[in-house]
């Protein structure tokens, strides 16, 4: 009995005295102790886990959900322009054709109109014309000649109607055809607009994808080390119920004289023997078996 109180007085000072203590060589106030302090811990990453899965996930995810509503928006009005660009391009062929239609039309027409004015045609016209009404002519060939005056001098009307009608297809075809030059630059500047805006929103969106990523990685860092601190946390558990068992028994078998703790620990220590094949004196082969005096 005195080999093992030698053998007890010598394994608590080699406790006290370890610089780096490990779970075995704790005593029961120094084990509660860090059960607090790493149930600390736990809540802590609890908190930052629940905080990314809660706010910073959901603001990033809602942000990125965001941004694509936009890039589609914008997408699909890049598309609808492209269409819009087309239609107007193809009108635009349409007008051009017909403006160099009229200007071909007028160069010639021009070079023959006539050079009596308007008004003296149309008094040429209504002269002779009475002329027939009136049958005011002396034999067939004067009649004829009338009507030869009357229908001369209304080939020139229609010639100066139609170049003037041509005139006037002409500047509304040009009108028509700035107008929807004018359409094509509208449709250019919003279209480079919506490309720079589309760039944009791909740069954000880079940058959020960067983050989500940055945050997942984080999250698995604080799981992993959770995880980790969780299975400290049940070998602290486990090493208490071990230790309270003991001093069940140890208060059962030496009453309360031992130090606190110190019959745990002794145990322990001939358990390390026992497995690393070192010899065990009989008091510690009785104290690890659990045999009485």
């Amino acid at each position: 009995m005195v080999y093992f109180y030698i053998i007890l007085i010598l394994a608590i000072v080699d406790l006290a005295t370890d610089t780096e203590p490990n779970l075995n060589s704790l005593g029961w106030e120094e084990l509660v102790a860090l059960k607090r302090k790493i149930s600390g811990e736990l809540k802590e990453l609890t908190d930052r886990i629940i905080d990314i899965d809660r706010n910073q996930f959901h603001s990033v995810t809602s942000s990125i959900k965001e941004q694509r509503s936009d890039l589609d928006a914008h997408t699909e009005r890049l598309k609808q322009i492209r269409a819009e660009v087309e239609k107007h391009n193809a009108n635009l062929m349409a007008i051009s054709e017909k403006i160099s239609q009229s200007k071909n039309f007028l160069s010639l027409m021009e070079a023959r109109l006539p050079s009596e004015k308007e008004e003296e045609l149309h008094a040429t016209v209504q002269s002779n014309q009475a002329l027939i009404d009136s049958k005011d002519y002396k034999s067939d060939r004067e009649k004829n000649e009338i009507l030869s005056r009357v229908k001369e001098a209304s080939m020139k009307l229609e010639a100066i109607k139609a170049t003037r009608t041509i005139k006037e297809q002409f500047v509304q075809l040009s009108q028509e055809s700035a107008n929807v030059a004018n359409s094509i630059k509208r449709l250019d500047e919003e279209r480079d607009s919506l490309r720079s805006k589309i760039g944009e929103i791909n740069s954000t969106l880079d940058n959020l994808y960067d983050s989500k990523r940055k945050i997942a990685a984080e999250r698995e860092t604080h799981l992993s080390k959770y995880d980790n601190i969780a299975k400290q946390f049940d070998s602290i558990n486990a090493r208490l119920d071990s230790m309270a068992e003991m001093r069940r028994k140890q208060r059962e078998e030496y009453g309360y004289n031992l130090p606190s703790d110190a019959l745990f620990k002794v145990k322990e220590e001939a358990r390390k023997k026992l497995e690393a094949g070192s010899k065990l004196s009989f008091e510690e082969l009785k104290l690890l078996y659990g045999e009485k005096d």
